[in-house]
């Protein structure tokens, strides 16, 4: 066995293998990063003095977009096209808030209440879990308790649909959005397709390993995601 088989994504021999695929796809490569590049010159641009706060909330969802792409690519070259995917849908969803929030810099308060929201269900189901209360204590479980009595009206949830319905991408988020979470960033049946190979003797066993057969696309969602934003964005962040 290889170093490959015996510590994974962890191996040494990954750099080689890295290279590869850097030459063979080259040009997939180099479209993407221009992409990159572009999405990067905006943010080194920006200017945050003066912005109020649907700016700096915009501004930063777009380099949590920016960021998560760039590990899109990272993962990308390593061979890990599922979490590459994974990760893009991340960005995908990032995106839509940043430009939801430029189109209408009122969401801010649609975002403040879905925090809260957020924040209620967990504290909810940590109160319900027995377990988890055996080790907090008497003051704190006060406090989380205040935490769910101290919303006035009832917040509203925000979801990414509305979110991408604000930013005027609804066919970004029927497409690249759901297809990202149903084949790779969910556990659904669809996204073991990346971790088991079906031979053709009728056996199956694991596709642990690099793989680039989704490589192309991968790298063609991740420069139209970066390309949307920059379209979207430029000159109106700040």
């Amino acid at each position: 066995m290889n170093d490959l088989h015996i510590r994974g994504f962890l191996s040494a021999d990954l750099a080689e293998q890295q290279q590869r695929a850097r030459a063979e796809f080259a040009h997939d490569f180099r479209h993407c990063e221009q992409a990159s590049e572009r999405a990067v010159a905006l943010i080194a641009g920006l200017r945050t003095e003066g912005m109020g706060i649907a700016g700096l909330w915009a501004t930063g969802y777009w380099v949590k977009c920016v960021r998560a792409c760039q590990a899109g690519i990272m993962l990308a070259e390593r061979g890990m096209m599922a979490d590459a995917q994974t990760q893009l849908r991340g960005a995908v969803e990032s995106l839509f808030h940043a430009v939801a929030l430029v189109n209408d810099p009122e969401l801010w308060v649609r975002l403040v209440e879905h925090d809260a929201v957020e924040r209620a269900k967990q504290v909810k189901g940590m109160l319900a879990i027995p377990t988890i209360m055996q080790h907090v204590s008497a003051e704190d479980r006060a406090q989380l308790e205040a935490m769910l009595a101290g919303h006035g009206e009832k917040p509203r949830p925000f979801s990414v649909y509305e979110a991408a319905q604000a930013a005027r991408l609804l066919a970004l988020y029927e497409t690249m959005y759901r297809g990202l979470s149903r084949g790779a960033a969910h556990s659904t049946l669809s996204a073991l397709e990346h971790e088991l190979i079906y031979e053709a003797d009728g056996s199956i066993t694991p596709d642990f390993g690099p793989a680039y057969d989704q490589l192309p696309v991968t790298l063609a969602m991740i420069a139209e995601c970066l390309s949307t934003g920059v379209q979207a964005l430029a000159g109106r962040l700040g």
